[in-house]
């Protein structure tokens, strides 16, 4: 049985940008071309899982395997830029470094000034794909509860989980609350729910996608430390995200938009691609994604008696949680594999400090990101 406080989708499984990036659980620690083969197999898996579960059941989400570009905006970026080139190619990836004519073949801006070609990776539309498994494995038995709001889970030999409509008892469960955990007193001070936004622009016509470029249909991610990500949905908007992220104080929820994100997000937009000034947005939204310190998820088992799975602290999570339930499900089956061996697999998430100075702190991290190490570039 499947528990859902509200809709299948409605948070950030259903409502992020639509990117899903192929290599976020590569362990750059890895030694010797073994041990990175297997990595690598983790990490590419989540992607290869997603497209055999469309091909074997038809599933509809707007599935579009064209890669990544990710662009640099200053010569500091360029660098770091050539140096998530030099790691992809050792890791044995296909990647390309791009300047010049050959940038603008693929995307016309003023801003970018290299880029960094790569063909692992895809866009979809997120909400298709998650409400499309929801029909399929309720097709298959599953039993999945929506509008169930969990309200308390008290752990032992058989778990007990509080719902506001009633309760179930469960030898095995699995926490996949990811930026609400902390409300059922999960991993305090260890996740913490940052929000992202997003918007969507109105369809483009022919005139002006030529203006910009763009007809290779990649996930487009910029180098600056707050960076925005963008795609092109399958019926022709920029759907465009980042600029800013937001933690409210105490680890609130917050419902709705934040609008001045949102303006920052288009004005972005606009400084990216001057021939759309005028162009209507359509839609806005945001909503609090999970993170931890360092930005890796955590997939395990805890309790007394080692019966509660949990997969949280997503990032560029569609794919690496796909990876998540398979390292999952090993787990309990009892395999000892390269996904049950993994560096995130029952790891120590990092102290995220007490939440009354999170807040504060989150503040004076920002202001250096952005004003102090602009140049340089995340990676």
């Amino acid at each position: 049985m499947l528990l859902e406080g509200a809709c299948c989708g409605y948070g950030a499984s259903g409502r992020n940008g639509g990117f899903c990036v192929a290599t976020s659980l590569i362990d750059e620690r890895c030694k010797g071309s073994e041990a990175r083969k297997r990595n690598l197999e983790v990490s590419l898996h989540g992607i290869h899982q997603i497209k055999e579960f469309i091909n074997d059941h038809g599933l509809d989400c707007d599935f579009d395997e064209k890669g990544m570009l990710d662009v640099a905006m200053n010569e500091g970026q360029v660098k770091t830029m050539e140096r998530e080139y030099r790691i992809l190619k050792k890791w044995g990836l296909e990647a390309e470094m791009l300047y010049g004519k050959e940038l603008e073949k693929e995307i016309k801006s003023p801003r970018y000034i290299a880029g960094l070609k790569t063909s692992q990776g895809a866009t979809l539309n997120p909400a298709k794909l998650v409400r499309g498994m929801k029909k399929i494995v309720e097709k298959m038995g599953v039993e999945i509860r929506e509008r169930s709001v969990v309200t308390r889970v008290i752990p032992g030999k058989i778990n007990h989980v509080d719902t506001e409509l009633g309760d179930v008892k469960a030898p095995i469960i699995v926490i996949a609350t990811n930026a609400y955990s902390h409300k059922l007193g999960f991993f305090q001070n260890r996740l913490f729910p940052i929000y992202t936004y997003v918007i969507a622009t109105e369809p483009l016509n022919k005139r002006q996608w030529e203006a910009i470029g763009w007809q290779n249909r990649q996930g487009i991610s910029d180098f600056r430390v707050l960076f925005n990500y963008m795609i092109r949905s399958a019926d022709g908007r920029i759907i465009i995200g980042g600029s800013d992220s937001k933690y409210y104080p105490n680890d609130i929820i917050a419902p709705g938009n934040n609008k001045s994100v949102s303006q920052d997000i288009i004005k972005d937009l606009l400084e990216t691609f001057p021939p759309l000034e005028g162009i209507r947005v359509d839609h806005a939204w945001g909503g609090p994604t999970a993170y931890t310190r360092d930005s890796a998820p955590s997939v395990g088992v805890m309790g007394e008696y080692n019966n509660i799975y949990y997969g949280v602290g997503y990032n560029e999570g569609v794919p690496s949680s796909q990876t998540g339930g398979r390292m999952i499900a090993d787990l309990m089956a009892g395999e000892s594999n390269e996904f049950t061996e993994h560096y995130i697999v029952n790891r120590n998430i990092p102290y995220a400090g007490p939440k009354a100075l999170r807040s504060f702190f989150g503040t004076l991290r920002k202001w250096y990101l952005v004003n102090v190490i602009k140049n340089v570039g995340h990676l």
